[in-house]
């Protein structure tokens, strides 16, 4: 039992969260992948190089590379699963051509949000892994909210690149700048 917690040491309380273990260079190294991750995406759309509708799937792969640099315990690695699984089943159905306003399709994103979520449950089962129920849900509810400001086409939101790039470049500055704040 530790006495923080009154749990065993693999035991995950309040007290074990991922900012207790979260260190000045992991916020650095997420900050700077989720910068990186927000300039390539300007690029590959902005260009043509893919297709808009690549785009929730880059963020997806941004939030996952950040994780994965900054050793997240739980801040990305949620948000990665769901909108690297909810990008691909879009981007799978509207590159060949089929209408993203079906009730197919909403079948399809509510079981990919799903399958992100479920994903996410798995890490948590891996030791050193804690995945809040937030950093999955909040992500769901963001994506649906912005996909709603996507097809009723209201501006800055629609079709856009910039608007959401600079969100992630934003929580990037963030990351960085959060070490130098003290309490």
């Amino acid at each position: 039992m530790t006495p923080a917690t009154g749990r065993g040491a693999a035991g995950h309380g309040a007290a074990d969260s991922s900012l207790a273990h979260d260190d000045t260079s992991a916020r650095r190294a997420r900050g700077i992948a989720l910068i990186a991750g927000a300039v390539l995406i300007v690029v590959l759309i902005e260009t043509g190089t893919i297709p808009f509708y690549w785009f929730p799937t880059l963020t997806g792969l941004t939030y996952l590379a950040a994780a994965a640099a900054g050793r997240s315990r739980g801040t990305l690695w949620g948000p990665g699963f769901v909108i690297t699984s909810v990008g691909l089943a879009a981007a799978f159905w509207l590159r060949d051509g089929r209408m993203p306003d079906s009730f197919q399709f909403l079948a399809l994103a509510v079981m990919a949000l799903g399958l992100g979520g479920v994903l996410a449950a798995l890490l948590t089962s891996l030791r050193g892994f804690s995945i809040s129920a937030m950093s999955v849900a909040l992500p769901v509810l963001l994506f649906g909210g912005f996909a709603l400001l996507e097809q009723q086409a209201i501006q800055p939101f629609a079709g856009q690149t910039w608007v959401y790039a600079a969100l992630l470049a934003g929580w990037g500055a963030y990351e960085l700048l959060r070490p130098s704040i003290r309490r």
